[in-house]
């Protein structure tokens, strides 16, 4: 489904680069842990066979890449990490074929997880295809901004403060305000911002006692559920009217 229209605010599109960039470096890591695991395979594979240089060289590539992505996140990055992976899964199907030649079984599972991987990564590239600028344009200052804020409220007492959501998983905590909810995941893989009435309308069984809200974001549907106490404070938030601010008192004239 195509992701909610109010998501594409200039708001949700600077949190959606700042989420972008701790996503990137996540799967720098994975690629630096998976670069060294290929390397020492290759470094032992390469004794057997001068052929198996080729896995010893695509997992310098990884770890390269998964240094970069941790050094300067981009999109740029998130290409390169799809290339690699799909040169892994090339060269997982040349050696199979090799195997196969020489009268040995195929085995399936060298691929599986490769092809897994640069779906997963190359369908992020595409959704995330329009923020490529906003991504590399994102100051410091902005994503250190960002990350204290989710602090903040992640550090307060739930029970104390009526209006903080926290999810059954205790994944996720809402900020309510006056007329939008501030959605902040503690991992920071997710953090919008959605108008009242979309939240309103993304209530999944109103009739229920206990509450879950679902959000078509660009990268997914996203479902938040809530116990009895967060729902109660949510049913409140959406039934309270915010008063409009009073006229100034009129002028007397002299």
């Amino acid at each position: 489904m195509p992701p909610d229209p109010w998501f594409n605010t200039s708001e949700n599109n600077t949190l959606m680069a700042v989420c972008t960039r701790k996503l990137i470096k996540n799967i720098g890591i994975g690629g630096i842990i998976w670069g060294i695991i290929n390397i020492a395979i290759g470094v032992f594979a390469i004794q057997d066979s001068q052929i198996n240089a080729g896995i010893l060289i695509i997992g310098v590539m990884m770890l390269g890449t998964g240094v970069q992505a941790l050094r300067r996140p981009s999109l740029g990055v998130l290409l390169t990490e799809t290339i690699v992976t799909v040169l892994l899964i090339l060269w997982n199907v040349f050696i199979t074929v090799v195997n196969l030649l020489a009268g040995e079984t195929f085995d399936l599972r060298g691929l599986i997880f490769p092809v897994i991987v640069a779906i997963v990564i190359g369908n992020q590239y595409r959704k995330l295809g329009h923020l490529r600028a906003l991504i590399e344009a994102v100051e410091p200052k902005t994503i250190e901004a960002t990350k204290n804020v989710c602090k903040t409220i992640v550090k307060k007492k739930v029970k104390e403060e009526p209006l903080i959501l926290q999810t059954t998983d205790r994944k996720c905590r809402a900020q309510l305000m006056d007329d939008r909810v501030f959605f902040i995941q503690r991992d920071l893989l997710r953090a919008f911002i959605a108008p009242k009435e979309a939240v309103r309308g993304a209530i999944a069984k109103p009739e229920a006692k206990t509450w879950a809200v679902v959000f078509n974001h660009p990268l997914g549907k996203i479902e938040y559920g809530f116990d009895k106490k967060n729902t109660e404070k949510l049913r409140n938030w959406l039934a309270a009217v915010v008063s409009p601010p009073a006229p100034p008192p009129p002028t007397q004239s002299v």
